[in-house]
């Protein structure tokens, strides 16, 4: 059996770790995960439910939750390693960043969203063809560090990575741009326009 221990683990780095073994797993060994809280073990099922594979979810208590995905029987197992299964929705898409925070609410919160956000692209089966960031989305390539480090993790795998070079300016960020290059608004239009789209 293979142990994953995502203990302590913030969403969605259980889910980007057991799909790590899922691809590592050719032998089908049976795969217990273990987390701290119940939406984790949430996410982890969707998945399993996703490739077919029968999980179940056991609460030692109210700090610690295992997942067991149990390869026993399951036909699956045997193409779990194909990208077809593993690369669900393997379509070119966009992403279109248009805020330096993802959703409604905590603002701190918010940014801490997004952070995860981009993070999570840089560990997803097929990578986005390009990352748009607009009004005070382009702070993510010039002011955070973190998400600076993940579109660079990014371009080195082949996106493109595109600043709207009005909104630096109107920032006052157009010497700061970490990673990516100043593009306009008639290509972003165009970009949007011609390609699927993915919005935080």
């Amino acid at each position: 059996m293979i142990e994953v221990n995502a203990m302590g683990k913030v969403c969605p780095i259980p889910v980007i770790m057991t799909k790590k073994v899922l691809h590592e797993n050719t032998s089908g060994e049976n795969i217990l995960i273990r987390v701290d809280n119940e939406i984790a073990t949430q996410n982890l099922t969707k998945m399993a439910a996703q490739l077919n594979i029968k999980a179940s979810v056991t609460k030692l208590n109210d700090a610690e939750y295992t997942v067991l995905y149990d390869f026993e029987g399951c036909e699956a197992c045997a193409v779990l390693n194909d990208s077809s299964i593993l690369e669900q929705g393997a379509d070119e898409y966009v992403v279109v960043i248009n805020s330096d925070k993802m959703g409604t609410g905590d603002e701190g919160f918010g940014k801490k969203l997004l952070e995860n956000f981009v993070y999570a692209l840089t560990e997803q089966d097929r990578i986005p063809k390009m990352v748009v960031m607009y009004n005070t989305g382009v702070r993510l390539a010039t002011e955070n560090e973190k998400t600076i480090t993940d579109l660079k993790t990014l371009q080195n795998k082949g996106t493109e990575v595109l600043a709207c070079g009005l909104c630096l300016d109107f920032y006052g960020l157009k010497e700061k741009l970490q990673v990516g290059s100043a593009t306009n608004m008639y290509r972003i239009t165009e970009i949007m326009r011609t390609n699927k789209v993915v919005k935080p």
